[in-house]
């Protein structure tokens, strides 16, 4: 199969260090082998997002979906509110998940091109007691708009909430302190910017917040973050069948991201987008949201006249460059670029080099 340079938001580009990886040989799950693979795969995603202690994670077998349905569905207690701030199409994936476990909310809905209002958010929280959980998207890559976690983290403190970061293409990206940011539960993945591959996510979990959802009978069998934590923490199994060859490539990916340092991968992907928007800008291509609100990792821009995205997705894929189309009502004005993963200055100059003939043409 043909080399395709990935500029999509994940699946991303990963290094041959971490495909080779899936040919360690096939393993039991049952084994004490897997078990050591599980303990240091859990020790590692702590050692690069929860290094001050505090934290514990359960790591389970599906994309990050899976992994905010855990989340979601283990940590509202029967009776109580979840709060969910939605700016996008992944505000509106913790409603949906909400909605489907029938978990009482509040929803703050905001234009897709704009942050939160901070006041408006504890105006809320002050009005209903019977909230327990605040919930937003950390990088919202409908758009590439980071939201405020630092400002709604106070507030969650403030007033006793439990914060719930959906981080999933935000760890390893962009800056966060999960303690700083008082982040109580978050939602990561492996084949976003930590650069392993599809099919497994996490939960990290304040360790105060244990002992809380605990408290919450399980509303399903497979996505209970407490069992999952459990069986893992103490007998060093995973509950249910595990996508084992993956974990190979996942603990591959996150040595390489430990390697390289949190800050490092951050820097990298900071010094790829501003290229690439530099570059943007070159060929006159309009930025979807203003440079001061968007993340590391992802610029959306709106087609170019008489251009659809179905022609610019093809004519680039010829050339071995993936894109990525907008979602809902952008779907017919904007097109994505992502810069995570595996990706060097020379893959990104060729992919500029090539989008300027295409739009020339």
């Amino acid at each position: 199969m043909k080399k395709m340079i990935l500029l999509n938001p994940g699946p991303v580009c990963t290094s041959e260090r971490v495909k080779n990886s899936l040919l360690k040989g096939d393993l039991c799950h049952r084994e004490s082998e897997f078990s050591t693979i599980l303990s240091n795969t859990r020790n590692k995603i702590l050692q690069a997002f929860a290094p001050n202690k505090g934290y514990t994670t359960a790591i389970i077998t599906g994309s990050g979906t899976a992994s905010l349905e855990a989340g979601i569905c283990s940590s509202v207690s029967e009776g109580r509110k979840i709060l969910i701030i939605n700016n996008g199409v992944y505000g509106e994936r913790i409603s949906r998940i909400a909605s489907a476990y029938k978990i009482n909310k509040v929803e703050l809905k905001y234009d897709w091109l704009e942050q939160p209002d901070i006041n408006q958010i504890e105006d809320a929280i002050l009005q209903d007691t019977k909230i327990e959980v605040v919930a937003m998207v950390h990088h919202e890559t409908t758009t590439g708009l980071l939201n405020p976690i630092h400002e709604v983290g106070a507030i969650t403190k403030k007033h006793g909430k439990a914060f719930f970061l959906d981080s999933v293409s935000g760890l390893g990206g962009e800056e966060i302190d999960l303690v700083t940011d008082n982040v109580d539960i978050c939602i990561g993945t492996a084949n976003k910017c930590i650069q392993g591959l599809p099919g497994l996510s996490f939960v990290l979990l304040k360790q105060n917040e244990v002992q809380r959802l605990r408290s919450i009978p399980p509303r399903s069998l497979y996505l209970n973050v407490i069992s999952q934590l459990d069986e893992q923490e103490q007998k060093g199994e995973c509950p249910f069948t595990p996508s084992v060859h993956t974990f190979y490539a996942f603990e591959e990916a996150l040595d390489e991201l430990l390697e390289e340092s949190v800050q490092g991968r951050l820097n990298r992907y900071k010094k790829a987008s501003s290229y690439l928007r530099g570059q943007f800008k070159q060929l006159d291509l309009e930025l979807l949201l203003p440079e001061e609100i968007l993340s590391n990792t992802i610029t959306a821009l709106y087609l170019p006249r008489n251009m659809t995205y179905a022609r610019l997705h093809d004519s680039l894929k010829e050339r071995g460059f993936i894109i990525y189309a907008g979602q809902g009502e952008l779907n017919k004005k904007i097109f994505r670029i992502a810069n995570m993963g595996e990706l060097t200055m020379d893959d990104l100059e060729a992919f500029i080099k090539n989008l300027h003939e295409v739009l020339s043409a």
